[in-house]
Order: C-alpha cells, then structure tokens, then sequence
C-alpha cells in the first residue's frame, strides 16, 4: 500500500516544496531505511547496525525482483508487466481518507488500485513549482504502479521471498514466537520501483510531495520527521555539518 499519514499534530511552519525536495532527494538508501524503522513496531528490538543490514537485504531483495522483471519484459512497460504477470489494474477518483491518505493499494491476491486524483494533483504541483529538476521526469503512476506490483509479487512469493520470510524470534523456547519485520516490504517496494522504472532517487521521496497535495502542514511535518529520524535535523541545529 502506498499511503501517507496524517499526522494529528500540527505545524505552524510549512517549507516550500521545492526547499523539501531539493534536501530530500539527495539522501541515500541506509537514511531512507532508517527512516522507514522509524514506523516497524519491533523498533526498540534493533541495533542501528542490525537496522542497516536489514535495510540492504531488503533493497537488494527488491533490486532483483525489478531485475528480473526487466530481463522477462525488456520492452513491456510497467501496466503491460503488471497484466502479463495476472493482475488486475484499476484506478478511481478520489483516495481514501482519515489518519491515512491511501493513494495506491494491492489487495490480495490480484488487485491493483491507484487513485487517479493524487497523480492529476502532483503533476499540477511539479509544473507549478518547476519541480521537474529535482524529479527527472518521473511518471507518477508509474511509481505507485510499480510499489504495488511489488506486493503483489510478494504475495506470489511469499514462501521464498526475503521482506516475507525474515522475521525475528521475540521468545525462545519452549514459548518461541517469530514476527516479520513490517518495514521491509516498504524498503523493499520502494528499491523495486527505483529500478523498475530507472529513477535515480528514492521513491519515498513521494511521501513528502503526494501528503503536499493534500496538506501542506501535514507535508511539513512529514519532513521534519524524516530529518528528525535520519540525524540530520539534529546535525543542522547543531550548526555541525
């Protein structure tokens, strides 16, 4: 599922979208995947070197995935992928709201939705704010397409597939208890859709720019937390760089 939450606090600071951008675009995989620990309920259970040995496993689980798609469909594009690998694609109007805004979602086992509404408003927010520099002409649907597919093929693998089958023993014997790690099906779907489709930044980059559409507050407060849980708001408060 790709959604952005809705945070209950608000801010009184909203930054411009492309001052957001232009920081947020630059940050590697190991920020991104701390980033998405910041959410895992079994947070507290991880070192921050076992967090980065997570984080790879699950981008290079997601890297072979779209690998492998491209050598199957070289010259398929990505909704041609989708229905050749038995999916079905659908789109709506409006994206599901509350604490959550949806705007793309997989359901098991073959369905694929993407909200047409938050693709028409982003791509008015890019050619209004002339963010296409930081963006590289990316095809939004595209991007939420490919996360899903994701899922999808997670489903499809689920016995095999690495963001499926890790999981962590939070009990030993005789009252052993194993749980997944939620986060890497994201960190996962996002390295999967990063080379799917060739975008040389991070697709949770989209977190930021999709919740701006809806409420610029909201965005900026995203922003912050992203900062906030990568060190680097920290760092620059501190005045150390």
């Amino acid at each position: 599922m790709f959604k952005v939450e809705r945070e209950q606090e608000i801010i009184e600071k909203v930054y411009p979208i492309d001052e957001m951008l232009g920081k947020l675009v630059h940050l590697t995989e190991n920020q991104w995947g701390i980033y998405a620990f910041y959410h895992e309920p079994l947070e507290r259970k991880f070192t921050k070197e076992q967090k980065i040995k997570y984080i790879q496993k699950a981008y290079q689980c997601g890297q072979e995935e779209a690998k492998l798609l491209k050598e199957q469909y070289p010259n398929k594009t990505i909704e041609e992928i989708i229905m050749e690998n038995g999916f079905c694609l659908h789109t709506s109007d409006e994206p599901i709201g509350g604490e959550y805004v949806v705007l793309a979602q997989y359901t098991e086992p073959n369905e694929i939705l993407i909200y047409s509404d938050c693709v028409k408003k982003a791509e008015v927010l890019i050619k209004e704010n002339q963010l296409e520099q930081y963006l590289k002409n990316l095809q939004i649907k595209e991007l939420l397409m490919a996360h899903e597919l994701f899922h999808g093929i997670e489903y499809q693998k689920k016995k095999s597939i690495y963001t499926q089958t890790e999981k962590i023993e939070l009990w030993r014997k005789p009252f052993s208890n194993k749980s997944k790690i939620v986060c890497l099906s994201e960190i996962g779907a996002m390295a999967f859709a990063k080379e799917l489709l060739q975008i040389p930044f991070s697709p949770y980059v989209m977190d930021v720019l999709l919740m701006f559409c809806y409420q610029e507050e909201m965005a900026s407060l995203l922003y912050e937390e992203i900062l906030e849980a990568t060190g680097i708001q920290g760092i620059e408060e501190s005045g150390v760089l």
